[in-house]
């Protein structure tokens, strides 16, 4: 039962790490200028990755993009039965 007790604290160390951290992430989140950097896995591989850097509002509007791009190629797609 201790040993049981024992992994279960050790679980939990971590876990409040993550909070804490995610904690002072979210006192960032207005600045629109700070720079996030991100491991980008190349398609195809789960070996090669590349490091990119941009600030926040760029990475906005990386994402806004691809959801665009995204959303623009999905309605290009002939629907089964006509529709």
């Amino acid at each position: 039962m201790r040993i049981i007790a024992a992994v279960l604290c050790l679980t939990l160390v971590p876990a409040a790490g993550a909070l804490a951290q995610r904690a002072n992430l979210s006192e960032d989140m207005g600045n629109s200028d700070r720079i996030i950097c991100k491991e980008i896995t190349k398609p195809g591989s789960r070996i090669a990755k590349s490091r990119s850097c941009h600030t926040a509002g760029e990475w906005a509007d990386i994402r806004r993009q691809q959801r665009d791009n995204t959303s623009r190629i999905q309605s290009a797609i002939p629907r089964p039965g006509g529709g």
